[in-house]
């Protein structure tokens, strides 16, 4: 479904407005606040509202968090020349890293603009829409949760009923809260009268609702998964209730790609990359490029340009940015990235991998191994390869260890994982790395601000959480302590 003419513009609009608000370096610190309402649309439609919250999250998670995650699960490394990252890849991380630019807009934007359309929706018992929105910010809270751990849920979004200063729910608790909302939401009827049917305003799915049902399914499966070793009953039974059910999963993307190759309009971290910073920060780090190459896999060319220099792909250690072999970034391979990428929410490959482990844990149903091929098939395809049965095949490099224990199995999927996530689902890559240990061969960070041992676990809360709601943030913990639900 094409989108018209209108609709373009009102989504050309609201990304100009959002990538000056999340990027421009001449910004205020406290321009977002949480449960602020800056733009009270008391009077629009959610058919212009929902782009508006699905623009913000994609900003966000499709930007400065996408980079975090870049670094942080070993795909990319700060480059020498240059210093954007350097806190990042260091792990030096504080209550000012990333401020209300990111986690006040994923508040006050994406999902304060998702709960006025779920509650125009509910009034009007408009299910599309209810669903649509709750899908949404189901997502953005799982990303929230899996960042800092106890995060506002119950309590949040009610700056309109004069609560400014919510209580922080337990990141299990969160979860619980999350399956509820999409149970909720699945359960209504799609096909009343008063639901109604979306069109272009639906920036993700054009309005094909299956495609909703399946992008909601897949992140309970995701949910129920990462609880897996911290909370076995609760996650076995919730997954076991999703096949029992015949929930259908992911066969395709779930992305926000309205992009135009002008400034302000492209992807997020092209923007911030190569238009607001000038200097390349981002390159390739040497876990995953050595990965590849030694293992001669041709994805290297699809995740990776080669330098302008060697023609053959180079890379850094990671956190190596004092390196005096490389004074620039243009004898080192860049991430091959373009303007008009999509934002991935969750990729069909990452829902084979969840499917294949749900599996393996026998709480699914399905081929283990026939899904954990059919997550390399989409992962080569998306980088433009081909010949992924090679690899998978008989003696392959990445044959599925059907003979191993549950253990090997999961590490083969989480690793497999892990190099079908680069470039654009890179946070996900990282907690799948914090929850389960998976690759095992991360290296330290070359200018570690810890020491040789500790890998960075999660984010601390901005300081104006601490500056106007210091009664109920959690005590502040250090940066390489455990999640809730971390092996």
């Amino acid at each position: 479904m094409k989108i018209d003419k209108d609709m373009k513009k009102i989504i050309n609009q609201l990304l100009v407005i959002i990538v000056f608000l999340l990027f421009a370096t001449s910004c205020e610190k406290d321009f977002l606040k949480i449960n602020d309402d800056p733009t009270n649309p008391t009077s629009a439609t959610p058919e212009l509202v929902f782009p508006a919250g699905v623009g913000s999250a994609a900003y966000v998670t499709g930007g400065w968090y996408q980079i975090l995650g870049g670094l942080w699960a070993q795909h990319w490394t700060q480059s020498t020349g240059a210093q954007q990252y350097r806190d990042f890849d260091a792990y030096d991380i504080n209550t000012t890293t990333l401020d209300d630019r990111q986690y006040g807009e994923l508040y006050s934007g994406a999902l304060n603009d998702l709960k006025y359309v779920k509650t125009v929706a509910l009034e009007e018992e408009n299910w599309t829409y209810f669903l649509m929105a709750t899908v949404m910010q189901s997502y953005v809270y799982q990303v929230l949760v899996d960042l800092y751990e106890n995060i506002p849920f119950s309590d949040a979004l009610q700056g309109d009923e004069g609560k400014f200063t919510p209580k922080f729910d337990a990141g299990a608790d969160v979860y619980k809260g999350i399956i509820a909302m999409l149970d909720e939401a699945l359960e209504k009827d799609l096909t009343v009268r008063t639901a109604k049917t979306p069109g272009s305003d639906d920036v993700v799915f054009q309005g094909d609702m299956s495609m909703w049902i399946k992008f909601a399914n897949t992140l309970k499966l995701k949910i129920y998964l990462r609880a897996a070793t911290a909370n076995a009953t609760w996650a076995s039974a919730g997954v076991t209730k999703l096949y029992t059910d015949g929930a259908e999963f992911l066969d395709g993307d779930v992305t926000f790609g309205a992009f135009a190759n002008e400034q302000d309009r492209r992807n997020p971290v092209y923007e911030t990359e190569y238009d607001r910073f000038g200097a390349v920060n981002i390159v390739a780090s040497n876990t995953l490029l050595n990965f590849l190459s030694n293992n001669s896999d041709p994805r290297i060319d699809g995740i990776y340009n080669t330098p302008k220099a060697g023609g053959v792909h180079v890379g850094l250690d990671q956190g190596d940015f004092f390196n005096p072999a490389f004074t620039s970034a243009a004898n080192i391979s860049q991430p091959a990235l373009t303007g008009l990428d999509p934002v991935i929410f969750m990729s069909a490959a990452e829902s084979y991998f969840l499917q294949a482990e749900a599996t393996v844990r026998t709480w699914g149903t399905g081929d283990a191994k026939a899904l954990y091929e059919m997550g390399i098939d989409a992962s080569f395809d998306h980088f433009g390869q081909s010949g992924a049965s090679s690899f998978y095949g008989s003696g392959g490099a990445y044959e599925f260890p059907s003979g191993g224990s549950i253990e090997d199995k999961i590490e083969a999927i989480i690793v497999q994982k892990w190099v079908a996530l680069a470039n654009f689902q890179s946070l996900e890559a990282f907690f799948d790395q914090n929850r389960t240990g998976y690759p095992d061969f991360f290296t330290i960070s070359k200018n570690s601000s810890w020491g040789p041992t500790q890998f960075p676990k999660r984010l601390l809360y901005p300081d104006s959480e601490y500056q106007t709601n210091k009664a109920n943030v959690p005590t502040l913990k250090r940066v390489y302590e455990k999640m809730w639900w971390h092996k």
